[in-house]
């Protein structure tokens, strides 16, 4: 069932910027972490550590919408909306999207 997930775990493992084993972000650091495990930069490289492993996750998102916006110039500034549409052909990974322009 884990399957997918235990591969791109040894992936994200491997790159030495990535810890599943920090504190809490957004924790005051005056405050004594409740499990002792948890420490900062650590690096991890047995892919069974109980604490980097509770604390992965992979998130499929999948949408339905998504809106593109130029503001660049604010004289000429665009807006896009993709919409999908379903698959295309025989390829089912491979989903349409149509595209339509609206005012910014």
């Amino acid at each position: 069932m884990y399957e997918g997930r235990d591969k791109y775990f040894e992936i994200w493992l491997m790159r030495d910027e990535y810890s599943f084993a920090n504190p809490p972000p957004g924790q005051p650091v005056s405050k004594p972490l409740e499990d002792q495990s948890l420490k900062l930069g650590q690096k991890i490289d047995d892919l069974d550590h109980e604490t980097a492993r509770k604390n992965f996750r992979v998130v499929i998102i999948k949408p339905d919408a998504v809106e593109q916006v130029d503001l660049t110039n604010p004289d000429s500034a665009r807006r896009w909306k993709y919409t999908y549409v379903g698959p295309s052909g025989d390829d089912e990974s491979k989903g349409g999207w149509n595209c339509e322009e609206l005012w910014p």
